[in-house]
Protein backbone atom coordinates (compact mmCIF):
# COMPACT_ATOMS: atom_id res chain seq x y z
CA UNK A 1 0.00 0.00 0.00
CA UNK A 2 1.31 3.69 -1.25
CA UNK A 3 1.58 6.14 2.17
CA UNK A 4 1.27 9.58 1.23
CA UNK A 5 3.21 11.67 3.02
CA UNK A 6 5.70 14.71 2.22
CA UNK A 7 8.40 13.58 4.83
CA UNK A 8 11.16 12.37 3.35
CA UNK A 9 13.97 10.78 5.48
CA UNK A 10 17.14 12.47 4.51
CA UNK A 11 20.14 10.64 3.53
CA UNK A 12 24.00 10.86 1.80
CA UNK A 13 24.68 7.72 0.04
CA UNK A 14 27.94 6.40 -0.60
CA UNK A 15 27.85 4.72 -3.87
CA UNK A 16 31.53 4.92 -4.83
CA UNK A 17 32.43 1.56 -6.57
CA UNK A 18 28.64 0.56 -5.93
CA UNK A 19 26.98 -0.71 -9.31
CA UNK A 20 24.56 2.23 -10.49
CA UNK A 21 22.20 1.35 -13.52
CA UNK A 22 20.66 4.14 -15.53
CA UNK A 23 17.90 3.48 -17.94
CA UNK A 24 17.46 5.87 -20.23
CA UNK A 25 19.77 7.92 -22.77
CA UNK A 26 18.38 11.04 -23.29
CA UNK A 27 19.75 14.77 -20.72
CA UNK A 28 17.74 13.83 -17.79
CA UNK A 29 20.23 10.49 -17.93
CA UNK A 30 23.15 12.69 -18.91
CA UNK A 31 22.37 14.80 -15.37
CA UNK A 32 22.42 11.42 -13.09
CA UNK A 33 25.54 10.11 -14.87
CA UNK A 34 27.09 12.75 -13.97
CA UNK A 35 26.68 13.15 -10.28
CA UNK A 36 27.38 9.52 -9.72
CA UNK A 37 30.43 9.31 -11.96
CA UNK A 38 31.58 12.38 -9.65
CA UNK A 39 30.65 10.58 -6.75
CA UNK A 40 33.19 7.50 -7.97
CA UNK A 41 30.01 4.85 -8.75
CA UNK A 42 29.94 2.43 -11.59
CA UNK A 43 27.64 3.14 -14.02
CA UNK A 44 25.99 1.54 -16.46
CA UNK A 45 23.77 3.24 -18.82
CA UNK A 46 20.85 1.09 -21.12
CA UNK A 47 19.29 2.62 -23.99
CA UNK A 48 18.67 2.23 -27.73
CA UNK A 49 20.12 6.29 -27.98
CA UNK A 50 22.00 8.47 -26.37
CA UNK A 51 22.67 11.86 -26.06
CA UNK A 52 25.61 13.91 -26.84
CA UNK A 53 25.97 14.59 -23.15
CA UNK A 54 25.94 10.81 -22.31
CA UNK A 55 28.21 9.74 -24.74
CA UNK A 56 30.47 12.92 -23.85
CA UNK A 57 30.92 11.69 -20.18
CA UNK A 58 31.06 7.92 -21.00
CA UNK A 59 33.92 8.78 -23.64
CA UNK A 60 35.53 11.17 -20.88
CA UNK A 61 35.02 8.84 -17.68
CA UNK A 62 34.83 5.13 -16.77
CA UNK A 63 31.17 3.61 -17.16
CA UNK A 64 29.42 1.23 -19.39
CA UNK A 65 26.58 2.55 -22.74
CA UNK A 66 24.34 -0.78 -23.32
CA UNK A 67 22.83 -0.21 -26.57
CA UNK A 68 19.60 -1.66 -26.28
CA UNK A 69 16.18 -1.60 -24.89
CA UNK A 70 15.62 -2.20 -21.09
CA UNK A 71 15.53 -5.83 -19.95
CA UNK A 72 14.92 -6.66 -16.18
CA UNK A 73 18.33 -8.46 -16.02
CA UNK A 74 20.09 -5.13 -16.18
CA UNK A 75 19.07 -4.24 -12.81
CA UNK A 76 20.76 -6.82 -11.32
CA UNK A 77 23.39 -6.73 -8.41
CA UNK A 78 22.57 -2.91 -8.88
CA UNK A 79 22.42 -0.80 -5.64
CA UNK A 80 20.88 2.21 -7.20
CA UNK A 81 18.43 1.83 -10.16
CA UNK A 82 17.33 5.49 -12.05
CA UNK A 83 14.49 5.25 -14.46
CA UNK A 84 15.05 7.78 -16.90
CA UNK A 85 13.27 6.93 -20.26
CA UNK A 86 10.37 8.86 -21.51
CA UNK A 87 8.38 6.45 -21.27
CA UNK A 88 5.90 6.50 -18.16
CA UNK A 89 5.11 2.54 -18.46
CA UNK A 90 8.78 1.36 -18.57
CA UNK A 91 9.63 3.81 -15.53
CA UNK A 92 7.13 1.88 -13.68
CA UNK A 93 8.47 -1.48 -14.76
CA UNK A 94 11.81 -0.71 -13.75
CA UNK A 95 9.92 0.61 -10.42
CA UNK A 96 8.35 -2.42 -9.67
CA UNK A 97 11.06 -4.72 -10.48
CA UNK A 98 14.29 -3.65 -9.28
CA UNK A 99 15.32 -4.90 -5.78
CA UNK A 100 16.90 -1.78 -4.73
CA UNK A 101 17.32 1.76 -4.14
CA UNK A 102 15.03 2.74 -7.16
CA UNK A 103 14.54 6.38 -8.76
CA UNK A 104 11.34 7.23 -11.10
CA UNK A 105 11.70 10.67 -12.83
CA UNK A 106 8.41 10.63 -14.18
CA UNK A 107 6.70 9.48 -11.35
CA UNK A 108 8.37 10.16 -8.11
CA UNK A 109 5.54 9.02 -5.89
CA UNK A 110 6.43 5.08 -7.48
CA UNK A 111 10.06 6.30 -6.13
CA UNK A 112 11.59 4.53 -2.67
CA UNK A 113 14.07 7.62 -2.42
CA UNK A 114 14.85 11.26 -4.23
CA UNK A 115 17.55 12.97 -5.09
CA UNK A 116 17.03 16.56 -4.02
CA UNK A 117 18.45 19.59 -5.61
CA UNK A 118 22.27 20.31 -3.74
CA UNK A 119 24.91 22.87 -3.98
CA UNK A 120 28.68 21.59 -3.11
CA UNK A 121 31.83 23.53 -1.85
CA UNK A 122 34.81 21.86 -1.19
CA UNK A 123 33.62 19.14 1.70
CA UNK A 124 30.44 20.77 2.01
CA UNK A 125 27.20 20.02 0.71
CA UNK A 126 23.89 21.39 1.08
CA UNK A 127 20.91 19.02 -0.21
CA UNK A 128 17.25 20.87 -1.08
CA UNK A 129 13.82 19.10 -1.23
CA UNK A 130 10.47 21.41 -1.04
CA UNK A 131 8.31 17.79 -1.44
CA UNK A 132 7.31 18.61 -4.78
CA UNK A 133 7.82 22.72 -5.27
CA UNK A 134 11.19 22.88 -8.05
CA UNK A 135 10.83 26.48 -8.94
CA UNK A 136 10.67 27.40 -4.90
CA UNK A 137 13.84 24.68 -4.38
CA UNK A 138 15.74 26.59 -7.31
CA UNK A 139 15.13 30.13 -5.41
CA UNK A 140 16.10 28.66 -2.58
CA UNK A 141 19.10 27.40 -4.00
CA UNK A 142 19.86 30.89 -5.36
CA UNK A 143 19.74 32.47 -1.72
CA UNK A 144 22.01 29.30 -0.05
CA UNK A 145 24.53 29.70 -3.38
CA UNK A 146 25.63 33.27 -1.97
CA UNK A 147 26.25 31.90 1.41
CA UNK A 148 28.25 28.58 0.82
CA UNK A 149 31.48 30.61 -0.29
CA UNK A 150 35.06 29.30 -1.17
CA UNK A 151 36.36 30.50 2.28
CA UNK A 152 33.38 29.03 4.08
CA UNK A 153 33.88 25.51 2.59
CA UNK A 154 37.62 25.96 3.15
CA UNK A 155 37.21 27.30 7.12
CA UNK A 156 35.56 23.81 7.21
CA UNK A 157 38.74 21.76 5.64
CA UNK A 158 40.55 23.39 8.38
CA UNK A 159 37.96 22.29 11.34
CA UNK A 160 38.41 19.03 9.94
CA UNK A 161 42.06 18.85 10.53
CA UNK A 162 41.65 20.12 13.76
CA UNK A 163 38.99 17.54 14.19
CA UNK A 164 41.30 14.85 13.79
CA UNK A 165 43.86 17.00 16.37
CA UNK A 166 41.29 16.89 19.00
CA UNK A 167 40.97 13.18 18.42
CA UNK A 168 44.68 12.51 19.20
CA UNK A 169 44.22 14.32 22.75
CA UNK A 170 43.58 12.24 25.87
CA UNK A 171 40.15 12.69 26.64
CA UNK A 172 36.77 11.05 26.51
CA UNK A 173 34.21 11.33 23.88
CA UNK A 174 31.92 13.41 25.75
CA UNK A 175 34.56 16.23 26.56
CA UNK A 176 35.41 16.47 22.74
CA UNK A 177 31.36 16.67 22.18
CA UNK A 178 31.43 19.38 24.22
CA UNK A 179 34.83 21.12 23.64
CA UNK A 180 33.35 22.07 19.88
CA UNK A 181 30.17 22.71 21.17
CA UNK A 182 31.81 25.53 23.01
CA UNK A 183 33.99 26.59 20.31
CA UNK A 184 31.43 27.24 17.25
CA UNK A 185 29.59 29.72 17.84
CA UNK A 186 27.76 32.20 16.06
CA UNK A 187 30.55 34.38 16.41
CA UNK A 188 33.26 32.23 14.51
CA UNK A 189 30.73 31.52 11.73
CA UNK A 190 30.46 35.84 11.58
CA UNK A 191 34.43 36.36 11.20
CA UNK A 192 34.41 33.88 8.28
CA UNK A 193 31.74 35.30 6.79
CA UNK A 194 32.87 38.86 7.20
CA UNK A 195 36.58 37.82 5.31
CA UNK A 196 38.24 37.46 8.65
CA UNK A 197 38.13 33.20 8.38
CA UNK A 198 42.39 33.85 9.52
CA UNK A 199 41.01 35.00 12.96
CA UNK A 200 38.36 32.56 13.36
CA UNK A 201 41.26 30.17 13.12
CA UNK A 202 43.51 31.54 15.28
CA UNK A 203 40.55 31.31 17.91
CA UNK A 204 40.24 27.68 17.15
CA UNK A 205 43.71 26.94 17.42
CA UNK A 206 43.63 28.89 21.34
CA UNK A 207 41.02 27.02 21.68
CA UNK A 208 42.31 23.41 20.71
CA UNK A 209 45.60 24.60 22.28
CA UNK A 210 44.10 24.85 25.49
CA UNK A 211 41.85 21.71 25.72
CA UNK A 212 45.31 20.32 24.90
CA UNK A 213 46.75 21.67 27.84
CA UNK A 214 44.23 21.00 30.22
CA UNK A 215 43.94 17.13 29.48
CA UNK A 216 47.48 16.93 30.14
CA UNK A 217 47.28 18.51 33.37
CA UNK A 218 43.96 16.80 34.43
CA UNK A 219 44.77 13.95 37.49
CA UNK A 220 45.16 10.23 35.79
Amino acid sequence: MLIKTNFHYPAMLRVAGKNCVIIGGGTVAARKLSTLLDAGAKVTVVAPLFCDEVQTLASAQSCTLIKNYYKPEYLQNAFVVIAATDNKAVNRQISEAAPCLVNNITEPELSNFTVPSAISEGDITIALATGGMPAFTRLLKKQLEHILTPELADFNSFLLLQREAVKNIESTPQKRTQFWRSVLKQDLLNLVMAGKAAQAKEKVLDAVNSFRTQSQDRPR
